[in-house]
């Protein structure tokens, strides 16, 4: 994606989370290595990244570290791999990525590895409505089949996002909202050194939640880009895993 030529806007880099063991994958292999379509989930990613026009790409890893950067330095040149010790969260990993963000002053996208089919013209997009939010972030919003699981998006009586309640959070009537997080995220480098480091682990989970964010910055304005749930869908079982396939050659088709 190049600069635009009238505001100059930064390239935009992207963190890719890699860290999880994927215990449902029945398989000691880390769930980011598993393959689709011939390559490793986070090949794909990584391969959208590019073609979205990053400028750089940061992964972050943690269970099976070793074997993730065997697998995927020597494919794509210049990642650069940052371990986060601890799985405390998709916040913590970000902030374990900061470091590596370094002094870059524009959009970075963050993006899970086990998610494979994100369309690079939907990351493209998603860093513009990032450009134009008042806060600096933008993320992606979809609605599946069966919403269990998922963050809820709550949105105020403008219909504008107010923050994401996760599963384990949430009420029954937040439980009842259809409008799930994605886990695809655009925001400002300045936004993620200012806030990322207060996020607290006040949760169910007791875990830092990347999702706190939004309820952070939702007063100066989140957009939200909504996307179809076959691109954002990520996985979790190998039953999933061979619905991505089925998925990814439809689109050859």
């Amino acid at each position: 994606m190049p600069s635009d030529p009238v505001t100059a806007t930064p390239r935009p880099l992207a963190v890719i989370l890699a860290a999880g063991k994927g215990t449902r994958m029945r398989s000691d292999l880390p769930k980011v290595l598993h393959l689709l379509a011939g390559e490793p989930l986070a090949a794909h990613v990584v391969r959208s990244a590019r073609a979205a026009g990053v400028a750089g790409i940061v992964v972050v890893v943690g269970h099976g570290a070793e074997q993730v950067e065997a697998a995927l330095g020597p494919v794509f040149t210049g990642l650069r791999f940052v371990l986060q010790p601890q799985q405390l969260g998709t916040g913590h990993a970000v902030q374990c990525a900061l470091p590596a963000i370094g002094d870059h002053d524009g959009p970075v996208l963050i993006l899970s590895g086990d998610v494979p089919l994100l369309r690079p013209a939907t990351l493209a997009t998603l860093v513009d409505a990032c450009a134009t939010s008042g806060a600096g972030l933008a993320l992606a919003t979809f609605e599946p089949a069966d919403p269990h699981g998922y963050g809820r998006i709550v949105r105020d009586d403008h219909g504008r996002i107010r923050a994401i309640v996760e599963e384990r959070d949430a009420d029954a009537a937040t439980r009842a909202v259809r409008e799930c997080n994605a886990g695809v995220y655009c925001a400002s480098a300045d936004l993620l050194r200012h806030e990322l480091p207060g996020l607290g682990r006040a949760n169910a989970q007791g875990e830092i939640y990347l999702t706190d964010l939004v309820a952070r910055a939702a007063g100066r304005g989140v957009h939200t880009l909504r996307v179809p749930a076959d691109e954002v869908a990520g996985v979790n079982t190998p039953e999933q895993l061979a619905a991505l396939g089925e998925l990814l050659a439809a689109r050859s088709r």
